[in-house]
């Protein structure tokens, strides 16, 4: 089997980079994203996702802190950093204005790879408060009944 390990730093490499092909080439074409801005399939989904992030934070940087391998699976953290200057469409089509404000969240994601050596899935986990908050804009819940 490839080396997941090698995969990962190549993904995260290319995000760095902001090079939405390369990352989805480390990717099935039916690979699975779940984020807590929803579900993202495929590698056209996960491209439009990666270069959405891209123009919302033109200078995100993914660090890697730790990661554990365990079979086909990968476990990691990181830190996200970027200025939020583009606009970022959230779901539901509501679109947030850059703001200029830094970002910097911790983040954390469960990658699994397919036999062909790409990986298949990802699960990646974020506080969406602390980055709506970070960018300067206020959530207002509302009781829904």
């Amino acid at each position: 089997m490839p080396d997941i390990n090698a995969l990962l730093d190549t993904m995260t490499n290319a995000i760095n980079c902001h090079d939405d092909e390369r990352v989805v080439r480390c990717l099935s074409r039916r690979a699975v994203f779940v984020t807590p801005a929803g579900v993202i399939e495929g590698h056209e989904q996960i491209g439009w996702y990666f270069r959405q992030l891209f123009t919302a934070f033109p200078d995100a940087c993914n660090d890697i802190g730790t990661r554990a391998v365990h079979d086909d699976t990968i476990v990691t953290e990181w830190t996200f950093s970027g200025t939020h200057t583009g606009a970022l469409l959230l779901p539901g089509g509501t679109e947030l204005i850059g703001t200029g404000r830094r970002v910097v969240l911790p983040a954390a994601a469960a990658y699994t790879m397919d036999d062909d050596g790409v990986f298949a899935s990802g699960r990646i986990y974020y506080d969406q408060l602390s980055f709506y908050r970070q960018t300067g804009y206020d959530l207002r819940l509302r009781r829904t009944c």
